[in-house]
């Protein structure tokens, strides 16, 4: 009898499967040979216990995502030395060249803050087009009902790994603070002194010498930024790949030991169709997620369907529900809270709504489409040296929580079937 809580032999399944892949597919950046060789294994395993497995191609610019630091550190510099360089211009009447130097800072600051706010608060796809493209793909298993499908949960991870992060290695919050705080505000405040500085030429006449008023303080507050600023440069070590083992291969197993789970006991829901979907190019932005929800979002509102993003599940005293992300800039749904929240509190365990973060899962890539989706992670906000480094690996996981996360999906799978859907926690919600 299904009983909705995961077996020995799923629970070592997903362990044994971590440190498998750990050792067989190194390097999983998004877009690469051994992404693409991990997902052709996940097909493999996941064609043992669905019904349907498909894979789904799309195309991304993988080293926009954080490749665009360097851009952004370089024209902050660039402005920098020639707010110095170029002490002062005539403006009107100054030549080209002048007045070309007078205008380049603020522009190049401009351009810099979008890319922070596109790229990395957003999620967009502001200057994927200057790196080369890559192909990718997605995974997707479903297990389908006995009758006909009325409505349908999926439980998705990644299979990518991310490049790792220098400071998150060394020092943690410590580092990853100062380092990123003052660049963000130094790049602001670069972008503040020379936009001002030129708009003031409007009044004057002329572009005012760096030794009258407030512009030399200005400039050499500029300097205190500029070690920030070189720190940048190291933020991302382009030569090494994480192994990945907690981020996200912990997820990817959940997802999968669901299907696994009702394989193994013969089970099936009347109407309630699971899917499995492990994407690819989460690192990259939620890439392969944004493609996934982009082609089957008419599929997903003509059948009520919820998504469950799993992500990191390392620690079960940080096990959260995400309902806003891409830095808060992104709501998921609530009611796929609330269910995740039961499913939590029936397995002994409150769980609690994620504080704002600098971040987001892929549950975001299906919001941004209308689809219900909300996170579900289990990683500390004050990263620990697991978190994008080279010490993420199969023998730094939490069995514990692996297994603990697992059988909160099973139990909120039953939960989705039996309370018909998702339009049950959704008029609790607007009752209260």
């Amino acid at each position: 009898m299904f009983g909705f809580r995961a077996g020995d032999e799923t629970k070592r399944y997903m362990k044994d499967g971590i440190r498998y892949v750990c050792e067989n597919f190194k390097r999983r950046a998004p877009g690469s040979k051994s992404e693409r060789d991990a997902q052709e294994f996940f097909k493999s395993e996941l064609e043992k216990y669905a019904d349907d497995v498909k894979t789904e191609d799309y195309t991304l610019h993988p080293q926009a995502f954080m490749g665009f630091i360097i851009i952004a550190v370089s024209f902050c510099l660039i402005s920098i030395a020639m707010y110095w360089l170029f002490p002062s211009y005539i403006y009107p009447g100054s030549s080209k060249a002048e007045l070309v130097t007078a205008i380049i800072p603020p522009v190049l600051m401009l351009l810099s803050i979008l890319m922070f706010l596109f790229e990395f608060l957003f999620y967009a796809e502001f200057v994927d087009f200057l790196f080369p493209k890559k192909t990718s793909c997605n995974v997707y298993a479903v297990r389908k009902p006995t009758g006909n499908i009325k409505r349908r949960i999926i439980f998705s991870g990644h299979a990518d790994a991310a490049n790792e992060w220098t400071f998150s290695l060394h020092g943690q919050l410590k580092t990853l603070v100062p380092v990123m705080g003052f660049s963000v505000v130094g790049m602001f405040f670069i972008f503040v002194v020379t936009l001002a500085r030129l708009i003031s030429s409007f009044n004057l006449g002329f572009v005012p010498e760096i030794e009258t008023g407030i512009w030399k303080p200005c400039g050499i507050i500029m300097f205190v930024f500029v070690p920030f600023l070189l720190l940048m440069y190291f933020f991302i070590n382009w030569r090494v790949v994480v192994d990945g083992a907690n981020d996200n291969l912990s997820a990817c197993y959940i997802a999968m030991g669901v299907l696994k789970e009702m394989s193994d006991n013969d089970f099936r829901f009347t109407d309630t169709e699971v899917g499995c979907l492990i994407t690819g190019g989460e690192e990259a932005g939620l890439r392969g997620a944004k493609a996934f929800a982009k082609k089957h979002r008419q599929e997903f509102k003509d059948i009520e369907t919820v998504v469950i993003s799993l992500d990191t599940m390392r620690e079960i005293e940080q096990l959260q529900i995400y309902t806003r992300g891409c830095t808060g800039t992104v709501k998921d749904s609530e009611a796929v809270g609330d269910l995740l929240f039961e499913a939590g509190r029936n397995n002994g365990i409150e769980m609690k709504r994620a504080s704002l973060y600098p971040g987001a899962v892929d549950a975001e890539a299906f919001s941004k489409y209308d689809i219900r989706a909300c996170g579900f992670c289990g990683v500390n906000h004050d990263p620990k040296t697991y978190y994008h480094t080279r010490e993420d690996t199969w023998t730094n996981i939490s069995e514990e929580c692996i297994d603990l996360s697992l059988d909160i999906c099973l139990e909120a799978a039953k939960l989705y079937h039996s309370k018909g859907g998702i339009k049950s926690y959704e008029k609790n919600r607007s009752k209260k």
